[in-house]
């Protein structure tokens, strides 16, 4: 017996464990993880800081990105997590709940119906729309703050937490300004010279050892254990704090291995440090890889990677839920790939619970078949390769398609989406049910979910630009 969304639905039965990204593997929400979790479940370094503000001042901000979160993304992962765990995800939950508001959100940039994330982070940030590519760089050459520059003029302590590279562009949005989103080695430059309090993801190759040495004050962590081993009660008055886990974007979630940190666990070492702030702070979290997984249209990359996100949500969400300060904004910058499930009836369900079932992402194929010494060799081990990864067992002509695919040939008419493992990625909807339209970003409208101190200026439909302003009135900051 299948449930999904609640209702029971006769079908193969799917597992109950996941591998999403605190919960079910390291235990690491415990009770906290489920949504609409109290004070009594909240982590002890979250308890002791209780607050309360005036009502419709925010002391506290955090705002969550699912970095090109569809709304076929949000969905799947909503189905994946009543499959693995038997309840809504968190982000879904939160809708039935009171003082919780939601928008549709437009999120096209000054010279393209479809964003980037640079120009869509820069839109929270100074509340204009600016070219793609540029970040907080207006297309007649101004600079304006963005927020995180700006709240900690306020006094407040900041905070950003990823898995990509620290310096990508939606992380690189909230505290630097660059003609150029690929110009990281200058962001890096800016995270340190504009003090952010807690900062954590990957990118260390940006960040270069003489550079760090010159820095006072910061204590840098290079793995799980350092990160969890941090000082009880360690505040931002005791040093800031910067996470370096890989050198690139952090793996995908079902890649990721026990050296390296959940996003959950970030999030959750982050708030502990923040928390702590006098004067309040300002928080971002990014579920970056989201984004990859549609790019490479990688159905498992794709969803494990939302609700490793999910489950950042939650502790997010038990932080926010235990006082009555801080102004939570979950949403994403663009639609990437657009993936739906598709099928009907007992082929749907029974193609929809391998998704669960799915072992390594994209990229990990990708690095096995590299390891091959010619491409004659990586073909005749891409059936193996591909069933280990993927639990699926693909037909001599779904090969020789993708095999064909690896070898530089075109397959797919839409130009757009040959190359890479993006046959793969058609060739797998034949028995995963999860299809996509583009390996590309979409100009599709995208969900805005908020509590918590002015959340309720939040309208049925806003422009990306508009939550700017929303947090910049709910916090009570100086125009941009």
């Amino acid at each position: 017996m299948t449930r999904l969304h609640g209702r029971s639905i006769q079908g193969p039965n799917m597992r109950s464990g996941g591998r999403s990204g605190g919960i079910n593997r390291r235990g690491f929400l415990g009770a906290a993880g489920a949504a609409g979790a109290g004070l009594a479940a909240l982590p002890a370094s979250f308890a002791h800081a209780r607050r309360t503000a005036a009502p419709g001042t925010a002391r506290n901000l955090i705002f969550l990105v699912a970095d090109g979160m569809s709304t076929g993304t949000l969905t799947l992962g909503d189905m994946l997590s009543h499959s693995l765990h038997d309840r809504p995800t968190t982000w879904v939950d939160l809708w039935s709940q009171e003082g919780v508001r939601r928008a549709t959100c437009a999120t096209f940039s000054a010279n393209s119906l479809v964003t980037d994330s640079a120009a869509s982070a820069s839109a929270w940030n100074i509340g204009e729309r600016i070219n793609n590519e540029a970040v907080n760089f207006t297309p007649d050459g101004r600079q304006p703050r963005p927020l995180w520059v700006r709240t900690r003029e306020a006094g407040k302590a900041t905070g950003l937490v990823t898995t990509t590279r620290i310096t990508h562009a939606t992380p690189a949005g909230f505290i630097a300004n660059s003609p150029r989103r690929d110009l990281e080695d200058d962001i890096a430059g800016q995270i340190l010279a504009r003090g952010v309090d807690v900062a954590l993801g990957g990118g260390s190759a940006h960040f270069p050892e003489a550079a760090l040495a010159a820095q006072s004050n910061l204590r840098v962590v290079r793995s799980r254990a350092e990160l969890l081993g941090l000082p009880a009660g360690h505040t931002p008055s005791d040093g800031r704090v910067l996470g370096l886990f890989t050198p690139d974007h952090m793996h995908h979630e079902l890649d990721r291995g026990a050296d390296e940190p959940s996003l959950a666990e970030m999030a959750r070492a982050a708030l502990g440090i923040l928390a702590r702030a006098p004067d309040g702070f300002t928080l971002m979290i990014e579920g970056g890889r989201v984004d990859h997984g549609g790019h490479d249209n990688d159905a498992g990359a794709l969803l494990f990677n939302q609700l490793a996100f999910d489950d950042a949500l939650a502790v997010a969400t038990a932080f926010a839920r235990s006082r009555n300060d801080t102004l939570v904004i979950v949403t994403t910058d663009h639609a990437t790939a657009n993936p739906g499930l598709t099928f009907y009836t007992s082929r749907c369900i029974k193609a929809f619970e391998r998704c669960g079932h799915l072992k390594r992402s994209f990229e990990w194929i990708r690095a096995a078949l590299n390891a091959e010494a010619s491409m004659d060799a990586r073909q005749r081990r891409l059936g193996p390769i591909v069933e280990e990864a993927t639990g699926v067992g693909l037909s001599e002509d779904e090969l020789a398609l993708v095999g064909q695919s690896i070898g530089g040939q075109r397959i797919d008419p839409f130009f757009a989406a040959n190359g890479s493992l993006l046959v793969l990625g058609s060739v797998l909807a034949n028995h995963l049910g999860v299809a996509f339209a583009s390996p590309e970003h979409t100009a599709d409208f995208v969900e805005v979910t908020a509590f918590g101190p002015g959340s309720g200026a939040l309208p049925p439909m806003i422009p990306i630009t508009a939550l700017h302003g929303l947090v910049v009135d709910a916090m009570g900051l100086p125009k941009a």
